[in-house]
């Protein structure tokens, strides 16, 4: 699973960014900063063409193919 689908998985079950950042740490997967978190969802709504978080929920919730 990479770092993009663990971030997806996570905020699917409502966790907030600090959390997957921790969840991150206990893993030993590198970049685990709440900095390194918020670009890699800055890169996932880029990806998804999404304008907003909530925004990119429904985008993902719609293609049921996150991870």
């Amino acid at each position: 699973m990479t770092t993009e689908q663990i971030i997806i998985k996570h905020l699917t079950e409502g966790k907030t960014q600090a959390e997957i950042a921790e969840i991150l740490k206990a893993k030993g997967i590198k970049p685990y900063s709440l900095s390194s978190i918020e670009k890699h969802l800055k890169a996932i709504r880029l990806k998804h063409g999404a304008k907003t978080m909530f925004h990119l929920g429904v985008i993902l919730a719609e293609m049921k193919s996150y991870i």
